[in-house]
Order: structure tokens, then C-alpha cells, then sequence
């Protein structure tokens, strides 16, 4: 199997949910949260945060990478 190169690439959640904050920092102030299975967009990253638009809810702001990261498609061909 190869990596596919064809498909954009999609960020997936690894937890049953996480919160979005308003800073790249957990002491931040909580906007929203992002469940597993929601489409959400990463504008940017810093260090391990992600800033993020909850596409579902338009709430936008900072999740830690622990929670999130980019799924790999694998081609079969």
C-alpha cells in the first residue's frame, strides 16, 4: 500500500470529543466542542494546536493535537 496522493487530506478526531478553546493553551477559555465525526477545517498550526472551524457550528478557535491529527488514505493500486 502507498500513501493516496489524489484525495485532499482529512483531519479526524482520535476521542469521543474535545473542547475548542479561544488560545493554543488548555487554560483558555472554552468555546465549543468538537465531537467525533464532525467535519471540521485547520486554518493553521502552532506547535501541537490546531486552529480550527467546527463546520457544523461555525465556532471557531484552538484544539491540541493530541486530539486531532490528519488521516492517511491508503491507495490499494
Amino acid at each position: 500500500m502507498r500513501p493516496c496522493t489524489q484525495q485532499p487530506s482529512t483531519w479526524v478526531i482520535g476521542t469521543t470529543a474535545v473542547t475548542i478553546r479561544s488560545q493554543a493553551t488548555a487554560k483558555s477559555t472554552a468555546r465549543g466542542v468538537l465531537y467525533r465525526g464532525h467535519a471540521f477545517t485547520v486554518h493553521k498550526t502552532s506547535g501541537n494546536w490546531h486552529d480550527i472551524t467546527d463546520t457544523a457550528t461555525s465556532v471557531t478557535g484552538w484544539v491540541s493535537g493530541t486530539y486531532v491529527y490528519k488521516a492517511v488514505p491508503m491507495c490499494l493500486d
